[in-house]
């Protein structure tokens, strides 16, 4: 197994894990570990992993992910931690023991002295381990161990899993305040099929995104939709378009005020709020005539928002 170096010489303090959706909680871990490295003259140091740990020890594990890889990395390093390490998880590392782990990757090879452990994180292939066996180790091999608590959403720990549950069951609201900024979803806009233009309600629609993004519950939302630099509020539509017998799950976002042709050109969509489940309609009519008090609500809801 090749492990990657930091670059610069020196001790760190670091935290270990995967931080999907680097929510409110991994933030206040990271500010701690910050902290904790300034008072004992370290580095600060977070490592990630690429993909899903799950992903190594079962072949057929889809997880459901609230930053992709590459803007994760980003969200870490905006935090103000010296060094962000991505690290692949492989079968080798998975079947390392705590100890192996801390003494022969942690202190042996990227000099870390400090470890602070989130309160929901596990590392080492052997079952129940503990903060307290973490701190036993630390103390043999000569790493200090630090244990973290959780940060509190209306009295339940945030976690990335609690996040993806109220994704997926449209409750953007509560999954935004957990994380701390608006979920997004960035793809690139394709062709469809017409008919919201036919309708008076063209649509960008969503192509290729990261394909293990957690898609939120189907139905209509307010938005912001990023296209070429400029942020437009949006109507934006997640499911099977029933009133068209659609076969297929769309994500399409009408621009309001917008109108220009941006085929294959990047578009990120920033959910502010679940308006109403998608539904069958009698007829286009019908649903024009709803998709016009869609657009008002749109415009209520985000008139107090900040771009």
């Amino acid at each position: 197994m090749t492990i990657p170096q930091p670059q610069e010489s020196g001790n760190y303090a670091a935290t270990i894990g995967f931080f999907d959706g680097v929510h409110r909680g991994h933030v206040l871990l990271l500010d701690t570990l910050k902290q904790i490295a300034a008072e004992r003259s370290l580095k600060s140091m977070a490592v990630t992993f690429v993909e899903h740990p799950r992903q190594i020890l079962q072949s057929d594990y889809r997880p459901r992910l609230l930053l992709d890889p590459d803007s994760k990395i980003s969200k870490i390093s905006s935090t103000g931690v010296d060094l962000c390490l991505p690290l692949h998880f492989t079968s080798e590392l998975a079947q390392m023991d705590a100890r192996s782990f801390m003494e022969s990757f942690l202190l042996k090879k990227l000099n870390v002295t400090t470890l602070l452990v989130g309160h929901d994180h596990h590392f080492g292939h052997e079952a129940g381990t503990t903060i307290t066996d973490y701190r036993r180790i630390g103390d043999e091999i000569g790493i200090e161990v630090i244990g973290s608590g959780a940060l509190n959403y209306e009295g339940t720990p945030i976690s990335s899993s609690r996040i993806r549950r109220e994704l997926s069951a449209g409750n953007i609201k509560d999954a935004n305040s957990m994380l701390g900024y608006r979920y997004s979803i960035s793809g690139t806009v394709i062709h469809g099929l017409q008919n919201g233009r036919k309708m008076g309600f063209p649509t960008a629609n969503l192509g290729p995104y990261c394909e293990f993004m957690q898609i939120p519950a189907d139905g209509v939302y307010s938005a912001f939709a990023t296209v070429d630099g400029e942020v437009w509020p949006a109507m934006v539509n997640i499911g099977f378009r029933p009133t068209f017998e659609g076969k297929a799950r769309t994500i399409e976002a009408h621009l309001l005020g917008f109108d220009r042709d941006i085929y294959f050109h990047p578009l990120t969509i920033d959910f502010v709020e679940f308006l109403r489940a998608e539904r069958r309609f009698s007829s286009p009519q019908e649903l024009a005539a709803q998709l016009d008090a869609d657009r008002n609500k749109v415009l209520e809801t985000i008139r107090s928002q900040h771009v």
